[in-house]
């Protein structure tokens, strides 16, 4: 009875994981961007555990999206630092 719960549980988590790794790396670029932008706001507010860990996403975000790059062919995108503005967000389809 155990095996077919484990199965569907290991096939979910490779399915997301897969699911996951669709993105550009200008996709990436840009989640790392909003996470810099977000860190910011956060280290503004005194909020520095919220500021770490949007922090962290943001440099893991970057590190995908160097990676895509490379494997993409394009050239690298630059580390988010302090006070880089996030990329305007996609025009609205009527």
């Amino acid at each position: 009875m155990r095996h077919p719960f484990i199965m569907t549980a290991v096939t979910s988590v490779l399915l997301a994981a897969a699911v996951g790794c669709g993105a550009s790396s200008s996709e990436e670029q840009s989640r790392a961007l909003v996470y810099q932008q977000k860190s910011d706001e956060a280290a503004k507010n005194g909020q520095y555990g919220v500021a770490r860990d949007d922090q962290r996403k943001a440099q893991d975000a970057h590190h995908n999206a160097v990676n895509k790059a490379l494997d993409e062919g394009k050239p690298l995108p630059p580390q988010p630092k302090f006070g880089d503005a996030p990329p305007p967000p996609p025009p609205a389809n009527p």
